[in-house]
């Protein structure tokens, strides 16, 4: 009865308090049983009460500021030079007192006190029960926290000091439906007065405080109760908390971003296997079809000379035969027969010999085959891998002046630079054949064909980024070509469909749509009024405003045709694998096929014709550059053991038949006839590399590069 009175005038210092607290705005019990007690029966679980580590119950749970809880016994092991490491998120966290230091989490031990009780299932009456008697306990105080016996819950109702308590139902208490109640009469007692509940918040200390540290040690300081101080730091703590909303969308939207980027990544890397595996078989079946036409062309020649040896051996045999006949009979009769015989066979036996001694054999044509293979140089097969990755990456901001640099060893005069154009071309001596060097003036150079006459370095004049205002998709710019007497600059656009129109100063003008197709669109050329492009195995030709005129099929199979024009009298159309070169007039009639005498085993790509009618194509398979005449004979062929060549792409020519080609990261200018060149642009960044080029009516090099940007340069 006593520890009951004791309890009652402590629950009775108690209420008034919490009746203050729910008058002052602050929400009813009814109200907070109904908002948390779904949340409370989610967190009254074993699985959010345990420790990561230890995988049990928390004993002193210690947060961290990532608020993320642990043992601290399980933390312990963990501080190393008073640091420690979230074993979840990672987080550093300085300890310079240890993991006892840290905060505890007393949200953690009420729940945890919670749990604990609901979870013993052998409870015993508090109030009566002893060593000698113990009473299963039916009910459970909400105010003196105790359980009761049968017995005690009749007394304990009927007691002027109890009479107001609330006793529940055991199995009601155990089942969770007054989790919210508990949580409400739960307290946490002062360190220093641990018979009194924090009820206060000085603000000075920013600490929770009992009553007797209010009337001790902080009786000068700004102290409020603690309801108070909830009810004024909540709202804060709730727009922060809905803060994270924003946070948590933005975070979900950058990972589907790169949920996106990995099927991306996925799809292009399935894409590129596909592509190595088909290129690769169709090598291996372009192969295996040359091994049977040789081989089948090799075993029709070898039965047509067997044939004919065996003939004349068979003559010969016949003819070998008949004169041992001869000599045989000839012998019997001048050995053997009388004189008469002999004189009257004399005549027949003179007259055969004398025949079969003028016989002429028949001459044997027989020609030995020898083989012949393209691909079969050394140099070939110690380049490097048949395949390689591009990478290409957003433009930086800011960039957009560091186009071609020349390169780290090579250095300019402080003349030559300035801080109007800070990008320069190649200058210097390595910008020559790498197998040249410096000999005396006495001495002639061992390899004059690949040295380099200098010429004029070009000059930036124009720079501007591909329009992408009106387009659906980043341009991915394939083919380029200059509008005659006009100035202007046509690039098509493979990823839009559409061909842009720039005037010479590089302003956006039109965009041009191109006829649907299956495939995608590649080359373009202008040829008079008639614009050309190609779309896998058709030519297509329209008016320069985009009207579709016709279109035809072209020969071979290929992906892709290079195309470009001569004046205003027909297009050229590169015909990859065939080795030759298609000729087509603006009606779109076939005006003839050039193919290179005896030129197999390559593979076309791109085509340039100059003022001669000489055609310069860039040859992917074998690596090289082939000037051609009309005619089909072969005027040069600049390989990369002899040249600056390294992997030749796109090719154009200027009004003085010079050839510039784009080689990996570089631009290279060559001679008409291709025996002396130089590097005139060149950079190390893969972002910047250089993709198509071509020359317009003012001499001026239009040049695109990987990223999108159009440069333009004048020499």
């Amino acid at each position: 009865g006593r520890a009951c009175a004791a309890r009652e005038r402590n629950v009775s210092r108690e209420r008034p308090a919490r009746r203050r607290s729910w008058a002052g705005g602050g929400p009813c019990l009814v109200g907070t049983m109904a908002l948390t007690f779904m949340s409370l029966q989610e967190l009254i679980r074993e699985d959010f009460l345990t420790c990561k580590i230890c995988y049990d119950l928390y004993t002193v749970p210690k947060i961290l500021p990532c608020l993320h809880s642990y043992c601290q016994l399980c933390l312990e092991p963990l501080v190393r030079d008073g640091g420690l490491q979230c074993p979840e998120c990672r987080l550093q966290t300085d300890v310079p007192g240890g993991a006892s230091s840290l905060k505890t989490n007393f949200f953690i031990n009420s729940l945890l006190e919670l749990f604990q009780i609901k979870h013993n299932r052998e409870l015993a009456c508090t109030v009566c029960s002893d060593a000698q008697k113990i009473l299963t306990a039916t009910a459970r105080c909400l105010d003196c926290k105790d359980f009761l016996c049968q017995s005690c819950t009749q007394g304990h109702c009927c007691s002027r000091l109890t009479l107001h308590h609330k006793v529940v139902k055991l199995e009601e208490f155990l089942a969770g439906e007054y989790d919210a109640e508990m949580r409400l009469l739960q307290e946490l007692c002062c360190q220093d007065h641990q018979q009194e509940a924090l009820r206060f918040f000085c603000d000075t200390c920013s600490a929770p405080i009992c009553r007797d540290c209010r009337m001790l040690d902080h009786f000068q300081h700004k102290v409020v109760s603690m309801a108070n101080a909830v009810q004024r730091e909540r709202p804060s703590v709730e727009q922060l908390i809905d803060s994270l909303a924003g946070t948590i969308t933005c975070i979900s939207e950058q990972e589907k971003a790169v949920e996106e980027a990995i099927d991306k990544l996925k799809t292009s890397g399935e894409n590129i296997k596909e592509r190595i595996t088909k290129y690769v078989d169709d090598i291996i079946s372009y192969l295996l079809a040359q091994k049977e036409a040789v081989l089948g062309e090799l075993s029709a020649f070898l039965i047509q000379q067997m044939e004919g040896c065996r003939l004349v051996k068979e003559e010969l045999q016949s003819q070998r035969d008949k004169a041992i006949s001869t000599r045989e009979f000839s012998q019997r009769v001048l050995y053997v027969g009388k004189d008469y015989e002999i004189l009257h066979l004399e005549g027949m036996i003179r007259n055969r010999i004398q025949e079969l001694q003028t016989y002429i054999p028949r001459k044997l044509e027989s020609q030995i085959p020898e083989l012949a293979i393209a691909w079969d140089q050394p140099e070939m097969l110690s380049e490097a891998a048949l395949f390689s990755l591009v990478f290409p990456r957003e433009q930086p901001e800011g960039d957009l002046e560091t186009v071609f640099e020349p390169d780290s060893e090579a250095s300019a005069s402080p003349s030559e630079e300035s801080e109007d154009d800070p990008v320069l071309p190649l200058d210097s001596e390595e910008d020559s054949c790498p197998n040249c060097e410096e000999s005396a003036p006495d001495i002639p150079d061992k390899n004059p064909s690949c040295c380099s006459r200098r010429s004029k370095r070009p000059k930036r004049v124009c720079t501007f980024e591909v329009d992408q205002c009106c387009s659906q998709a980043k341009p991915n710019i394939t083919g380029i070509a200059v509008l005659p007497h006009a100035g202007g600059i046509l690039l098509l656009d493979q990823e839009n469909d559409e061909i842009k129109q720039y005037s010479a100063g590089g302003h956006f003008q039109q965009s041009i749509p191109l006829p649907d197709s299956d495939g995608v669109f590649c080359g373009v050329s202008v040829c008079g009024d008639v614009l050309a492009c190609s779309s896998d195995s058709f030519l297509f030709f329209l008016t320069l405003e985009g009207k579709f005129l016709r279109k035809l099929l072209l020969r071979g199979s290929e992906s892709s045709y290079a195309i470009t024009s001569y004046e205003d009298s027909y297009i050229a159309v590169s015909e990859g694998t065939l080795c030759s070169i298609s000729l087509y007039s603006p009606s779109g009639h076939c005006m003839g096929r050039v193919a290179p005498t005896g030129y197999h085993g390559g593979k076309f790509l791109f085509i340039a014709v100059n003022d001669w009618e000489e055609f310069i194509v860039s040859d992917f398979i074998k690596k090289q550059i082939v000037i051609i005449e009309k005619s089909g004979l072969i005027l040069n062929v600049l390989k990369t053991s002899h040249s600056l060549l390294t992997k030749p792409f796109s090719v154009c020519v200027d009004a003085s038949s010079n050839i510039f080609v784009v080689d990996q990261l570089k631009v290279i200018k060559l001679s008409p006839d291709g025996e002396t060149g130089e590097v005139v642009l060149s950079n190390q960044s893969r972002l910047k590399r250089p993709r198509v080029l071509a020359v317009d009516d003012g001499g001026r090099l239009v040049l695109v590069q990987e990223d999108g940007y159009v440069h333009i340069y004048c020499f």
